[in-house]
């Protein structure tokens, strides 16, 4: 699905060969607004009347135009997966949520790399690595 976006606003973007249109709705919304157009070229300005429509008609009944997100949500996984991870978790001193949320963010932006630095100490006796000919 395509999206374009207008004012804070996105829309999707579709075709549909049955009726010959190409149609999209304001997405994030508590509603259902829903635009169409003939062609590419009219479905930008059908989706900003609709976002300036809808806009208004928020504005005259004083509600908060997008739909708010609260940053949870449930994810099914299945249990064997659940499990692993959960293992891993454990393993590895950190909790689901702090993983979960690190692969979200790695999936979603490709360019931040997400990462951890680990510094480690190494020791070690010289006299067990000595090179035969060659003095320390």
């Amino acid at each position: 699905m395509e999206t374009i976006k207008y004012k804070g606003f996105i829309g999707s973007v579709e075709v549909s060969i049955a009726d010959n249109c190409i149609h999209g709705k304001i997405l994030f919304i508590n509603d259902l607004i829903t635009y169409q157009a003939n062609g590419l070229d009219q479905i930008e300005q059908e989706f900003q009347e609709a976002v300036e429509d809808y806009f208004e008609t928020c504005k005259e009944l004083k509600i908060d135009p997008l739909k708010s997100f609260n940053g949870s949500f449930n994810v099914r996984v299945g249990s064997e997966l659940h499990q692993r991870l959960a293992l891993n978790a454990i393993e590895k001193d950190k909790n689901i949520n702090s993983i979960v949320k690190k692969a979200i963010e790695k999936y979603l932006d490709k360019s931040k790399p997400v990462s951890e630095v680990h510094n480690h100490h190494n020791t070690f006796d010289e006299s067990k690595f000595s090179t035969p000919g060659i003095s320390t």
